[in-house]
């Protein structure tokens, strides 16, 4: 395929680790956009299916596929790769079960240029077998800060998905940016923050880019996890606490850093993780003392197990017993 030279470079990065099944659509996806001056880097993560046969059909297809095999080091080591080696202007991430939608690169890159934007954050859609796509939530701005649209994550109106925030590659390149390879779970929040930090300008378009597939096995619809993922959970939300720390934004964000630890705490109890909820709702109900704001978006449930919390600890772990052997929470 012939490639547009007058066109910015875009660098399409796509870590697989055993996906079969859905890669050819995925990379099928890439290769039928309209925008056409992409590098395809697919990273082969030690996959043990027949995924690197896929990758290599398409390479002898398609010139700008580029392929890197490496030992099986998880989704961060594998995306760092790929990021290592791209020379686009701009880089579109993308999951290997997941398929971007026609003409989504032309709009992403037509936003970036004509805005001069580090990040072109989109929508997306929510896809369950068996059920209609769900469109992501509507994000209300047209152009923020790094910083900005990181409080309006914190807040529920955006995403950490590195593959829904078009990122020009200079970020990379102009800033040092730290990899944690030992964090799956949150290793796109780790990267978006860190991103955002140095980011000048982020808008949006009102055009979902691609399918995000949700698997029957996905955390998303898990009622329990691996100690894995709940240490990771945990070790995410305080990496960017300490991130905050050392920017000096701290106290900026401290109320927007409280609304998503009180996410996390109720999504942990939600996976039947109480080991540390007793120590977590004493601080959640401080801190919802000192911020009452914090109570938007939290259940009746959730209130009240909180201003138990507030009279008392010993109390609020009797309550806390009291619905967990109920099976309420």
């Amino acid at each position: 395929m012939m490639v547009n030279l007058s066109s910015p470079l875009v660098s399409v990065i796509i870590p697989v680790y055993n996906s079969e099944l859905y890669l050819e659509a995925c990379i099928e996806s890439v290769i039928g956009q309209s925008y056409s001056t992409l590098e395809i880097i697919i990273v082969n993560d030690g996959s043990t299916d027949d995924s690197f046969t896929i990758m290599e059909k398409y390479a002898k297809l398609d010139e700008r596929i580029i392929i890197i095999n490496k030992r099986n080091g998880g989704l961060p080591s594998a995306r760092k790769s790929g990021i290592d080696i791209a020379k686009g202007k701009y880089i579109q991430h993308l999951d290997s079960d997941d398929v971007l939608l026609p003409g989504a690169v032309e709009y992403l890159v037509d936003k970036a240029e004509s805005f001069d934007a580090d990040i072109v954050a989109a929508p997306f859609y929510f896809c369950t077998l068996g059920k209609e796509p769900k469109r992501s939530v509507s994000m209300t701005f047209d152009t923020l800060s790094g910083m900005g649209y990181f409080r309006e994550i914190l807040q529920g109106r955006g995403y950490w998905s590195v593959w829904a925030n078009f990122q020009k590659r200079s970020l990379f390149l102009d800033h040092s940016i730290e990899h944690v390879p030992d964090i799956s779970l949150g290793e796109d929040a780790i990267l978006m923050v860190q991103l955002l930090s140095f980011a000048r300008k982020v808008v949006t378009i009102d055009i979902p880019i691609l399918n995000y597939y949700v698997r029957p096995n996905s955390l998303s619809r898990s009622e329990v996890v691996s100690d894995k993922m709940y240490k990771d959970l945990r070790a995410y939300t305080t990496w960017i606490e300490h991130y905050l720390q050392r920017k000096g934004l701290i106290r900026e964000f401290e109320e927007d850093l409280a609304h998503l630890q009180l996410q996390n705490l109720f999504l942990a109890m939600h996976w039947k993780r109480y080991e540390d909820a007793p120590i977590d709702l004493r601080k959640a109900a401080n801190d919802l003392k000192r911020m009452p704001g914090l109570r938007a978006g939290l259940t009746k449930r959730q209130l009240k197990i909180l201003s138990v919390y507030q009279l008392s600890g010993w109390l609020g772990d009797l309550y806390l017993s009291y619905y967990r052997s109920r099976g309420k929470i």
